[in-house]
């Protein structure tokens, strides 16, 4: 049920007119149009289920990255790329909505912050289909992600990086789940940097590249209000939910069973940013264990690992983080903490200036067991190769351990400490004055573009394949947006965001080939502006 004050998806069955890609869109007859956009040859990045290039409007001479999706390969899952559009696009309209001042006051929408949570979602331009491939055009990031940064530094500092990078991503998903979108698939693969004309200033107390960040890969994302798909068994096991977890086995359950088996919520995107900020601060994963079982057992049970140690040498601004991690693991997901209400934890509290102070203390702290801490891998999620199957699946064992168990918590504790000695010991600073103008907010790098002139959009018509060229040497339009990172090709290599489907399992419902007629329940409406 929505709360009070939300903007939510609109509701109501939609017809295959309404709906793109449309089942029988590749029937002869269909008229074909000339490609507006030229692509380079070689690939920026690939994934089990899409290629990703460069490519540029010929019209506008504005770059992007462009997401083919071969259709061979998503036979049986057209619903998933028709949900990923939907909920493209209807971000996008809510994000020239609370642009334009008309979302200014709109309850929920925290706007004295350092980070405005519309600013941080990717971007979708245009959509096409071709006779091979279902073309998503969205905005160029780097080719790194969070995941990658994460690994290379062995684990973020927890003042300068995790609190600022948390604070976004709770932004991005309060704008998210107000706007009736539960993403589902919320991990370091997912959270990419916005691509940067200039350096980023050196006098800032925080990393203020976490202005920078993007959640990305909608393909999971669905309403609210879409019952019908709330018991789906998806996302990436690593940072499941335990109520996404329950219904993991509902397509061999009896329906007198299935029905006794809970809708999940928004909720799930919270305790996976939980997750997510257990790895940044860390290095490795909380749940995981030797094999898929365990790990499943553990999220269930609430049993995560601890360095009893390095909690108690712990900093203020370690428990600070460490409590705000474990209301994100509150169990029943109907009380655990909503994003606008994690907004108040003392860990968030300095970068959200309006929100009122919260201790969380009605809600019990989970009590976990010490027991079984033996079955935990302490070490980062691997990227393991894609296993072929009838659903999308990648296989995703966490790295073994190499030497005794005693080095290698000598080693991870050794982590922990590097990272604690270079957090701030200064006790956090609250704004006095609510409705002060953040001076953060200079930092940030989003600026709203006009969109696009309508003759330079596919809007999703039937097309010739795109044409390829090594390189696009054309001057393109000197100005930088979050869907349209312009730079000099002269002196820049060009990179763009790729889908990271291997490197950690995606979990599809195994209906999908059963269900592959079903619209979802998800009507946007006219989204032209």
């Amino acid at each position: 049920m929505s709360q009070a004050g939300e903007f939510m998806v609109p509701s109501g069955l939609m017809n295959n007119a309404g709906t793109w890609p449309a089942c029988d869109s590749t029937i002869l007859g269909v008229p074909t149009s000339n490609c507006k956009y030229v692509t380079t040859t070689s690939k920026l990045g690939d994934g089990n289920f899409s290629v990703v290039k460069e490519c540029m409007n010929l019209q506008t001479k504005v770059r992007y990255a462009m997401k083919l999706i071969p259709k061979r390969l998503v036979r049986g899952r057209l619903q998933l790329i028709q949900r990923e559009v939907m909920v493209l696009k209807h971000v996008r309209t809510r994000t020239h909505h609370l642009e334009s001042g008309r979302g200014e006051h709109e309850k929920g929408v925290e706007r004295q912050g350092t980070f405005d949570g519309h600013h941080h979602v990717l971007q979708l331009f245009d959509y096409f289909e071709t006779k091979d491939n279902i073309v998503l055009v969205t905005q160029l990031c780097e080719q790194s992600d969070l995941y990658d940064r994460i690994i290379n530094s062995g684990s973020l500092d927890i003042d300068t990086q995790v609190k600022p990078y948390i604070a976004c991503l709770l932004s991005a998903l309060d704008f998210l789940h107000q706007s009736g979108v539960i993403h589902r698939d919320i991990k370091a693969e997912n959270i990419l940097f916005r691509l940067r004309e200039t350096l980023p200033p050196s006098d800032a107390k925080y990393d203020v590249r976490a202005h920078d960040l993007i959640i990305a890969d909608f393909g999971l994302a669905v309403g609210k209000e879409d019952h019908s798909s709330l018991k789906e068994y998806v996302g990436t096991l690593s940072y499941l939910a335990p109520e996404l977890v329950r219904c993991k086995d509902m397509k061999t359950m009896t329906p007198a069973e299935a029905e006794r088996i809970p809708e999940y919520g928004a909720a799930v995107d919270i305790w996976a940013l939980g997750v997510l900020c257990y790895f940044m601060m860390s290095g490795y994963m909380p749940f995981d264990c030797e094999d898929d079982a365990e790990t499943s057992d553990c999220i269930l049970k609430g049993d995560y690992y601890v360095d009893e140690e390095a909690r108690a040498n712990a900093n203020e601004s370690y428990k600070s983080c460490w409590n705000f991690m474990q209301r994100c693991f509150t169990m029943d997901d109907k009380i655990r903490p909503r994003a606008n209400e994690l907004m108040g934890h003392a860990f968030m509290r300095e970068y959200f200036q309006s929100a009122a102070a919260n201790d969380f203390a009605s809600i019990p702290l989970l009590e976990r067991s010490r027991s079984s801490n033996s079955l935990h891998h302490l070490a980062p999620p691997s990227r393991a190769p894609f296993i072929s199957s009838g659903v999308p699946v990648i296989n995703e064992r966490p790295v073994p351990r190499v030497g005794s168990r005693e080095r290698n918590l000598d080693k991870l504790r050794d982590t922990l400490r590097k990272t604690l000695s270079l957090t701030s010991l200064e006790p956090m600073r609250f704004v006095a004055q609510a409705n002060a103008p953040n001076a953060n907010k200079k930092n940030s790098t989003f600026v709203l573009e006009p969109a696009p002139p309508t003759g330079s959009l596919m809007n999703g018509c039937f097309s010739v394949t795109p044409e390829s060229k090594s390189n696009l040497n054309t001057p393109v339009l000197s100005r930088r947006s979050s869907g349209q990172s312009v730079i000099d090709t002269a002196t820049t290599t060009m990179r763009s965001y790729s889908a990271k489907g291997q490197r950690s399992k995606l979990l599809s419902s195994n209906g999908a080939d059963t269900d592959r007629h079903r619209v979802p329940q998800f009507h946007f409406g006219d989204d032209d502006e």
